[in-house]
């Protein structure tokens, strides 16, 4: 990359298209479920599975990612969410349908981190000192738009052209998975066209001697994560953002539709969904101002973030109308999205080039251990309790986990610079 301008434009583009691509199904996941005659603890537990499997796998195939390299390990990635869409879409009974998203749970686990820790290296090598909590605070707004984009599109294609593939014998939310697995082609051959990797020392372009170098990778950077406090704290957070938004990300489609009522819609929840991302590239666009306003460290900034964020959910949980639940919905996802750029900025801060990637792997893997914990306990509160109820115990884990950003002020490697 000859410029940062060049080098961030490529890596908003690919990270846009990325999660313009999963975006497609978010508003229909659990509606997809619902349809094939799942219940909400098995829905509950299908996601589990997933997460587990990133569980599993994000650490691997991080030190694989630094071993082999960012971009070689996304597009292999890419591969396995192509297979996972193709099984899902002809999935005929539980154990099929757990099978695919295990394989998506895999394609997550490799893609995690691998084109950010390839930002993050460019970025330091083009500017070395350079202020990269703007730079990801600009993608920021870009990636949620293009998430808000697709998760409209998604919540429209079944009621636009269900049809098409329910004369196929298909349900109507399989015609989002076909759109998917055009995407995934489209982008496997633009990151393969235009993201130029400038392979480091420690990384070798023999796949083998990459394989052999993995065991210790990983061992070191799980030793790395633990002895420095700074990045155990924000690990402990990741654990706890993970726990919570696992509940809302499966169960405000559940939640909404009994609002709804049984005449809802898909295309109000495709709305929903794209609002939300909208909302979130708005915090994005937010947060520079606000940080330049308020003058404060980054970690004082996402303390108050992280508590609103727990105060929101016990608002949502409250509401017992859409057009309530939809205002601090939006509200709660525009203060997450002013907090994505300083608490990535922050964790960056913490890391070296050589195990970049294996450590926002197990940053990852934090997030998703929080959201397999999460998946089990908050089926069981909304399959016995209810949903509110499991976003009430959500709130107040984020409210706790708050105080965990004080602590890493005083004991950061490297203070982050001032943000904006």
């Amino acid at each position: 990359m000859k410029s940062v301008s060049k080098l961030l434009v490529v890596y908003t583009l690919n990270q846009s298209l990325h999660w313009f691509i999963i975006g497609l199904i978010l508003p229909v996941s659990s509606l997809f479920m619902m349809e094939k005659g799942f219940n909400l603890q098995q829905i509950g537990l299908i996601f589990a599975a997933s997460s587990a499997t990133v569980l599993l796998l994000e650490l691997p195939t991080g030190g694989l990612s630094d071993a082999l390299g960012r971009k070689r390990v996304y597009l292999i990635s890419l591969l396995f969410m192509l297979g996972a869409v193709l099984l899902v879409m002809i999935s005929w009974n539980m154990a099929s349908l757990m099978i695919g998203y295990l394989l998506f749970g895999t394609a997550r686990a490799l893609s995690s981190g691998s084109i950010d820790a390839w930002f993050v290296d460019e970025f330091n090598r083009l500017e070395p000192g350079g202020d990269l909590s703007s730079k990801l605070a600009k993608a920021s707004i870009f990636i949620p738009l293009a998430m808000g984009v697709s998760a409209l599109a998604g919540g429209l294609l079944p009621d636009v052209l269900g049809r098409f593939a329910s004369n196929l014998g298909a349900g109507i939310y399989s015609i989002n998975f076909v759109a998917m697995a055009a995407m995934i082609v489209v982008q496997y051959g633009l990151t393969s066209k235009l993201v130029v990797e400038k392979v480091h020392a420690s990384r070798s372009a023999d796949a083998l001697d990459g394989f052999r170098r993995l065991p210790q990778l990983v061992s070191d950077a799980v030793q790395y994560g633990f002895k420095q406090l700074a990045v155990l704290l924000l690990l402990m957070a990741a654990l706890a953002w993970g726990f919570a938004f696992s509940g809302l990300e499966t169960y405000w489609q559940p939640q909404v539709k009994s609002m709804l009522g049984p005449d809802s819609a898909t295309w109000q929840f495709g709305l929903l969904t794209a609002g939300y991302f909208v909302s979130a590239s708005a915090g994005g666009l937010l947060f520079t101002p606000l940080s330049r306003l308020l003058r404060v460290q980054a970690s004082t900034l996402l303390f108050g973030m992280r508590s609103a964020l727990g105060i929101l959910f016990l608002i949502l949980a409250a509401q017992q109308g859409v057009a309530g639940f939809t205002v601090f919905y939006f509200v709660l996802f525009m203060s997450n999205g002013m907090a994505s750029a300083p608490d990535t900025a922050l964790f960056n801060q913490q890391l070296n080039e050589s195990n970049r990637s294996t450590m926002q792997s197990l940053n990852s893997l934090f997030l998703q251990l929080g959201g397999l914990l999460g998946s089990f306990i908050h089926g069981f509160i909304a399959q016995y309790v209810s949903i509110s109820a499991s976003w009430c115990v959500a709130g107040g884990v984020l409210i706790a986990s708050a105080f965990l950003y004080l602590m890493v002020r005083e004991n950061a490697k490297n203070p982050i610079q001032a943000a904006g």
